[in-house]
């Protein structure tokens, strides 16, 4: 087809030039030359796009043997969290119909549970009925703090290529309909602490009167003990992912992608899948056009393991908004 148009645009040419340049010498002298200018080759696009996912996690974590559920939305995370760092990017390059794509997220947070329970008992007894006129008194305290804290770290690293089977014009301008097929791997590391301090203090009080001679004998007992249950657990693996994307480009500067994947097969998780929908629209900022993502995203992941010290694992679903500004060139 592009030789066509060009065989076309080259004969378009030469025939105004024979016609125009005998005008011109006839009037003017010399004809002017022309030279037909190239169009440059297509070349590569890149794009970059630092962004925040606002993850909630619906599921539960097993660290060799103990099982942790973690129900919480993205604000209860942030409220209840020692630690909530996170490092978030993707990156994207484009040539034609090919192209390749690397998307990286790091997340360090920590999940802290307190328990505290209290018992106060009293009791006034004659254990000793053969003494006369002896009563023993207990007066007790039984207090136990428990705090149970997750830390977890995770990073996921996808990257991958994909190539646009079939484009569809939109209707005018510069919109169009785009469908990619992906092919990439997804690579794991979940780093997970589980522990659990438990302390109880015991605070008695015994009293002995013997009111036949006018003595009181007390006594006070007094105990604490800490039981510190820690377990850690480091799960690292790679997934084989295939997806595909659906690709909307508005004429208005502005763009809707919609894309999913699956992907373990047993190979490294026992399954896992991800949806991610994003709008795109172009804004400047200080004079410099750039382009903001808003969307929302789900990844979820089965991946399980038996160690040397019980069963590890995770079986949960993590979704949540997610906002991010690219940068193209």
């Amino acid at each position: 087809m592009k030789l066509l148009e060009r065989l076309s645009y080259l004969a378009g040419a030469g025939l105004c030039a024979a016609f125009t340049g005998h005008a011109i010498a006839a009037d003017l002298g010399p004809a002017p030359q022309y030279q037909l200018v190239e169009p440059p080759p297509s070349g590569w696009t890149f794009t970059f796009t630092p962004y925040g996912w606002l993850t909630g996690i619906d599921g539960n974590v097993t660290v060799r043997g103990h099982t942790a559920d973690i129900n919480e939305n993205f604000f209860q995370i942030a409220e209840k969290s020692d630690s909530l760092i996170a490092l978030m990017g993707y990156f994207e390059a484009r040539k034609g119909r090919f192209g390749f794509f690397t998307d990286a997220v790091w997340a360090d947070l920590g999940f802290p549970g307190d328990l505290n329970f209290n018992i106060n008992a009293k009791t006034s007894s004659n254990p000793f009925a053969r003494i006369p006129r002896f009563k023993v008194t207990v007066k007790g305290n039984l207090k136990i703090d428990g705090r149970a804290q997750l830390d977890y770290q995770q990073t996921i690293v996808q990257s991958g290529v994909y190539y646009e089977v079939a484009k569809w014009p939109g209707g005018g301008g510069a919109g169009f309909t785009a469908l990619d097929v992906m092919a990439s791997a997804r690579y794991w590391n979940q780093d997970a602490d589980l522990s659990l301090d438990v302390r109880g203090d015991l605070n008695a009080d015994v009293i002995a009167g013997f009111q036949q001679i006018g003595l009181d004998v007390k006594r006070n007992v007094k105990g604490r003990r800490a039981t510190v249950v820690a377990r850690s657990g480091d799960l690292e693996w790679v997934d084989p992912v295939v997806g595909a994307r659906v690709r909307h480009q508005f004429a208005s500067g502005s763009d809707f992608v919609l894309e999913g994947d699956v992907g373990g097969f047993g190979a490294g998780s026992d399954f896992s899948w991800q949806a991610v929908a994003t709008y795109g629209f172009d804004v400047r900022c200080f004079g410099t056009p750039l382009r903001t993502v808003v969307g929302y995203r789900a990844l979820f992941v089965d991946y399980s393991e038996n160690g040397r010290y019980g069963k590890n694992g995770i079986d949960w679903v993590e979704h949540g908004p997610l906002i991010g500004v690219s940068f193209r060139w």
